[in-house]
């Protein structure tokens, strides 16, 4: 028994961890002008991941948001910029 939880606690944290790095990386592609906005959709741990990223987004100068499921069971996150995008063409 305990080590069935110990492979679920290792497992979750191992999950939130890489949704974590996800959002790291989208907040860096948009605060570095490579897209506009980007969206993760899918995340078990959305509200956990978005409070763990707050900060982060802020620093960089880039909007989180949360995009809630419509039983609120969750959340998808899309990272934009604060700025309009201006037409690369």
């Amino acid at each position: 028994m305990n080590d069935a939880m110990a492979l679920d606690t290792g497992l979750t944290k191992r999950s939130i961890e890489r949704e974590l790095d996800l959002v790291a990386g989208a907040i860096r592609m948009v605060a570095g002008r490579g897209a506009p906005a980007v969206t993760l959709a899918g995340l078990d741990f959305g509200q956990a991941v978005l409070d763990g990223s707050a900060a982060a987004a802020l620093a960089a100068g880039v909007i989180i948001e949360p995009l809630w499921h419509p039983d609120e069971s969750g959340c998808d996150i899309r990272i934009r910029t604060r700025q309009p995008w201006a037409d690369h063409a």
